[in-house]
């Protein structure tokens, strides 16, 4: 029996229509002959209550033996009501049979699948994609839920990654706002200082001509950035140049930048390198050693620590406070996107630590959050120097 369910639940819908259709036209066929037997045999009961031969009767009399009989009021109500139902009841016991025929059919092939898809079809148009449509049969409806379910699955995998480069694209906002302050900020130290001492002619045109290169540099970089975002869609996808530069150079604009940013905070600037040039990329190692700053200007109480080192063709560079430092929990997630701290007017988005951490794992390297031995936090970058 099972067997034959299952087999009927994958026929096809035409099959399984004229197949039902057979069935109940068969089933009005008897059910219409067992009711002119039935009715027949009443009238002809009645019919021989008045004569042991009968040779026929209707409504009002019965013929035979060669005589006539009429009929009582009541049997011929009755035998009246008999023939009217021999009329009648035949087209309507056919037609209560295509009924059942219809609702057997719905039931069976339509009513499901329909529930489903309309169930599905309303959670779709509410943006809920999070589910999955199941419908056990092979026949037409079955291929129609099939069909609906990829349809659902290829909606959830684009909207996934709709909203996968919807955050993707937020965090490259965030991070260009975040590292365009640097930059901008030694600009304007730099041009606060021109503003300051070149009308009382403090400046000689050795130191203006520097200014206006480290200006420069700095314009170049904003532009490069600007450039390499507009066309960046992953912050994971962002190009690593190395090139070799000299070691002094690059400490010293280190320095610089350290100076202009800390803004009367007291900076300690610790140089461990070793080696007379460095093969890395500067715009990378500078991306981080600005948020770094920043950040650790952000929280510090007095002092900035800055320290850079090279072992085995590995930069080494930390930036470090003296500020209250890492809790347990900045410990292990302050690197993660869209770190908070804070609440409410004082809620800090940490998307710095996030990017330099990106950046680092780019370039070779890793990222190490600490504390001091006293306070202060600490944060130790690596980037690799490898031909």
């Amino acid at each position: 029996m099972a067997k034959i369910k299952h087999k009927l639940r994958d026929l096809s819908i035409l099959p399984t229509f004229i197949l039902l259709s057979i069935v109940f036209i068969l089933l009005a066929m008897l059910l219409a002959e067992v009711e002119k037997t039935i009715l027949s045999n009443a009238q002809t009961e009645i019919a021989f209550q008045y004569s042991n031969i009968v040779e026929g009767f209707n409504s009002k009399k019965v013929w035979g033996n060669q005589a006539v009989f009429w009929l009582s009021q009541q049997d011929s109500r009755r035998m009246w009501l008999y023939e009217m139902c021999l009329w009648l009841l035949p087209p309507v016991t056919y037609l209560i049979c295509f009924f059942m025929a219809g609702v057997t059919f719905y039931r069976s092939k339509i009513k499901t699948p329909l529930a489903l898809l309309t169930v599905a079809s309303e959670r779709i148009a509410d943006n809920d994609l999070d589910f999955s449509l199941q419908y056990d049969s092979h026949d037409e409806m079955g291929t129609l839920c099939v069909a609906f379910e990829k349809m659902r699955s290829a909606l959830e995998t684009n909207n996934r990654e709709m909203w996968r480069q919807m955050d993707e694209r937020k965090r490259l906002n965030a991070a260009f706002s975040h590292d365009l302050r640097t930059p901008l900020t030694v600009l304007e130290g730099h041009l606060g200082i021109l503003q300051k001492y070149v009308p009382d002619g403090k400046l000689s045109s050795n130191d203006i001509i520097d200014t206006y290169t480290v200006m420069a540099g700095q314009m170049k970089r904003l532009k490069t950035y600007v450039a390499s975002m507009n066309t960046l869609q992953r912050l994971e996808d962002i190009p690593i140049n190395r090139e070799c530069i000299p070691t002094a150079d690059f400490i010293g604009q280190l320095r610089d930048t350290g100076k202009i940013v800390c803004n009367g905070k007291q900076l300690i600037f610790l140089n461990e390198a070793t080696v007379p040039t460095l093969f890395l990329d500067p715009e990378i190692v500078m991306q981080v050693f600005e948020n770094l700053l920043s950040n650790a200007v952000r929280y510090a109480d007095e002092a900035v620590t800055i320290q850079c080192r090279t072992e085995q063709n590995t930069l080494f560079l930390s930036v470090g406070d003296d500020g209250k430092g890492f809790d347990d929990v900045a410990l292990k997630s302050a690197t993660n996107p869209f770190y908070t701290t804070g609440d409410g007017e004082n809620q800090h988005l940490g998307i710095g630590l996030n990017i330099c951490k990106i950046l680092c794992v780019r370039h070779g390297g890793n990222i190490l959050l600490s504390n001091g031995a006293k306070k202060g936090a600490i944060v130790c970058t690596s980037f690799d120097m490898k031909k």
